[in-house]
Order: structure tokens, then C-alpha cells, then sequence
């Protein structure tokens, strides 16, 4: 990483992780990756490596055109390390929409050719967030991600007040990645508010299990509440969104892969509730399936792909091109 990355959840210097490629007999190929998380911590490369060859033994000498079918064996064999499934899943994928001299943004509805991501800053010191964000500032960005760790409720308030005294026309989010009881992500929300800070989501305050406190939060926070780690599957997703817990999910491909991404989609739009899409620790080139489906299908409302932009020396991707703070679908795809 360029900069260690800081969270509640723990620290990091490096993301290992692990490439997947599929080729097809007419010669197709496609791209998947998967990358350690912090919030997963039993998804290390090894381990992930493991459930991978187990489900490419199930697949091989299959036909392509029931990529449904093999989607499903691949989560069947893989499903305990889902963020393994999902980059076996988006290779099937985009190895199975070259083959049909197409491309995922295409098969996923090109509606739009462009996006605009956010830019996470780390819960870093105050003065280095604010440096961070100034520069970010400069080149265009003007909405960020602020993690805030829960145990530290005046340190978290200081980065945020920071951040904003920075980038005073940037929308935040406050990102707390589960490190919050519901009575201090409430005391903070009233922190923020009495300051008058764009603060325009809470994201994750409470452990993911605590679908109570997600609740509590959003009931008396007064600042909107985005579920991530409470919605690690489609059906967690979807049972958030038909209870009306918060009003706006973070899905990832490296969570629920893109079927279950479009699955919750669909749920969305019936239930009323918004949507982001964020990411993991990919490398450019395996950010594009992301890019790809928040491109293909216009349906978020906050846009978190900004993996690549955190790490050090990553090449680009074929698929899309970055320029500050937008996303452009590539011409020749």
C-alpha cells in the first residue's frame, strides 16, 4: 500500500492477493482476483488458494454456455471463502462474454461509460488525514470515506472536523467498520451534527451480527446508516433490505460475486433502499469487474472504487481508464 491502511478492524502494509485465470477452448480468457481482507481474516491466500483448486477440479471440461451452473458449483466448493468464489466467478464471466465477442460492461447493460469514486482515507493521525485529503482536494475528489475506530471518539471527531477544514466542499462518510457499541456511534452522530459536518453516511458502526444496533443507530443518529460486513451474502442483503433496517447497503463483488450483486440489486429497487458499491484490496485490473458492473448497471448511488488508487505501483487496467477521481470504460471494450 502506499500509505498503511487503518481501520478498526486492523492495519495493513500489504494486500497478497491471488490471481485466477480462465481460458476457454475457443481461446476466450477471463480475469478474476482475489484479495486478503482485514475483515476476513480466515480468508488468507493460502487458504483461499486451497478452496480455489477445489472448485476449478469440479469445472474443468465443462461447456461455457451453463455459466449459471458452474457459477453455482464454484460457490458450492468455495462458498466458505467467498471473496475466492467471487474472482473464480468474475473469470468465468469474462471469459464467457469474450467468447461471445462481448465484454462484462456490455452484459451488464452499458448504461453509462463513466463514474465518480470517492477516496478513503485511513484513520491516520488528524494532520495526515487532512494532508491526505487537501491533495485528493487538488486533483478533483470530492467525496471521502473517513475511517473512524469507535474507541478513540474525540481522535475520530478531530480526523473528521480535519478532513472537512481541508476539502470544505467534500461530502464524508464515516467508515467504522464495526468498532462502535449503537450508544457511541449516537454520540458521535451528535457530535457531527452539532458541528454542522457534510457527514452523509455512517457506515457500518456496529459488529456485523448486531443488526439491533444498526437499527438503534439509523433510529436516533439523525445521519443515514450504510450496512457493509452485516451483508457479507445476497440473502443477508436481502433479508436487511425486507426488514428496513438502514437505508443504504455496501455490496462488493468480492462479497456476494456479480450474481448475487444483481440478485440484491433487484431486491433494492422493490425494497427502496439505496445502494454503494465498494471493494476490497484489488489491483487495477481486478477492480474492473466492479467498475464494469457499476458502469453496466447505473444502480448505485455511492461509488467506493478506489482499491487502486490506494496501492503502491499497480499497473493499470485494459478495461478502464483513471483520470483524479473518474472511472471511464475503456473504448475498446
Amino acid at each position: 500500500m502506499q500509505r498503511p491502511f487503518v481501520t478498526a478492524l486492523g492495519r495493513k502494509r500489504v494486500s497478497r492477493n491471488l490471481q485466477v485465470f480462465v481460458r476457454l477452448d475457443d481461446g476466450a480468457a477471463g480475469y478474476g482476483e482475489a484479495s486478503s481482507s482485514l475483515a476476513w481474516p480466515e480468508d488468507t491466500p493460502e487458504a483461499m488458494a486451497v478452496a480455489l483448486r477445489r472448485a476449478v477440479d469440479t469445472l474443468i471440461g465443462q461447456p461455457i454456455r451453463s455459466y449459471r451452473r458452474l457459477v453455482h458449483q464454484a460457490w458450492e466448493a468455495a462458498g466458505a471463502h467467498p471473496t475466492a468464489a467471487a474472482a473464480l466467478e468474475c473469470a468465468l464471466l469474462d471469459a464467457h462474454t469474450r467468447s461471445r465477442r462481448t465484454n462484462l460492461w456490455r452484459w451488464l447493460g452499458a448504461r453509462r461509460r463513466t463514474i465518480t469514486t470517492g477516496l478513503t482515507l485511513s484513520a491516520w493521525p488528524p494532520g495526515a488525514a487532512a494532508r491526505a485529503a487537501c491533495i485528493a482536494y487538488a486533483r478533483g475528489f470530492r467525496n471521502f470515506k473517513v475511517k473512524v475506530m469507535g474507541y478513540r471518539p474525540d481522535e475520530d471527531l478531530r480526523r473528521l472536523l480535519a478532513v472537512h477544514r481541508a476539502a470544505p466542499r467534500a461530502r464524508l462518510i464515516a467508515d467504522g467498520n464495526q468498532g462502535f457499541t449503537a450508544a457511541r456511534a449516537v454520540r458521535l452522530c451528535e457530535a457531527l451534527r452539532a458541528r454542522r459536518l457534510p457527514v452523509i453516511l455512517f457506515e457500518q458502526p456496529v459488529p456485523r451480527r448486531d443488526w439491533d444496533g444498526l437499527a438503534e443507530v439509523q433510529r436516533k443518529g439523525g445521519i443515514p446508516v450504510a450496512a457493509d460486513e452485516s451483508a457479507r451474502s445476497a440473502e443477508e442483503a436481502r433479508r436487511l433490505i425486507r426488514r428496513k433496517t438502514v437505508p443504504v447497503i455496501n455490496v462488493k463483488v468480492a462479497k456476494t460475486g456479480l450474481l448475487g450483486v444483481l440478485e440484491i440489486i433487484r431486491a433494492a429497487r422493490r425494497g427502496g433502499v439505496r445502494l454503494m458499491i465498494g471493494c476490497m484490496a484489488e489491483s487495477a485490473r481486478g477492480l474492473y469487474p466492479s467498475v464494469a458492473l457499476a458502469c453496466g448497471t447505473g444502480s448505485f448511488d455511492y461509488v467506493d472504487l478506489d482499491s487502486h488508487l490506494l496501492a503502491a505501483g499497480t499497473p493499470g487496467s485494459p478495461g478502464f481508464t483513471t483520470r483524479g477521481p473518474q472511472l471511464r470504460i475503456s473504448h475498446r471494450h
